[in-house]
This record gives structure tokens, C-alpha cells and sequence, in this order.
């Protein structure tokens, strides 16, 4: 095979996903950058994963849904015939 003749493989690029702009006031920005070089981050899109990982994991659990609310309590209360005795 000659020079001329081989064939040259290129590299299969993946399609890159859509991406929307996003403008953020100049303290926002410092901000972004601080947390990046702190967290050893490559991009934003790293960043804004790194921050939203952070926020849900924060997110209170539903397993006490009515937290504020007092232990169930049955005095004061008439029998209830479809009650299932302890």
C-alpha cells in the first residue's frame, strides 16, 4: 500500500449535547471560579453537578413527614368497633 493510497482514520467525535447560555453577575462568577479550583473541578458543568449534588443531599427526608406533629394518642376517644385489638 502506498501513501497515497492508505486510509487516514479519524477520530469518532460523540455529538456534543445542546447547551444553553447562561450569564451570571460578576460576584456569581468569582464565586463559580472559587468552588472549581477548591473542588479540583475541570468545567462548570462539573461545578453546577458538585453544587447540586450538595443541595439534595440536604434535602430533609419525607420519612417524618409531619415532624411537628405528637405522637398518636387514643385516650379521650370513643371505641372504635373496626379497631383490630392489640
Amino acid at each position: 500500500m502506498t501513501a497515497a493510497t492508505r486510509r487516514v482514520r479519524t477520530p469518532v467525535q460523540s455529538p456534543q449535547k445542546p447547551r444553553t447560555p447562561a450569564q451570571f453577575s460578576f460576584e456569581a462568577k468569582e464565586k463559580l471560579d472559587h468552588i472549581k479550583e477548591v473542588e479540583n473541578l475541570s468545567s462548570y458543568n462539573d461545578v453546577v453537578d458538585f453544587l447540586y449534588g450538595l443541595w439534595k443531599s440536604g434535602q430533609p427526608s419525607m420519612a417524618g413527614a409531619f415532624a411537628g406533629m405528637g405522637p398518636f394518642d387514643r385516650t379521650g376517644e370513643e371505641e372504635d368497633s373496626h379497631r383490630t385489638p392489640y
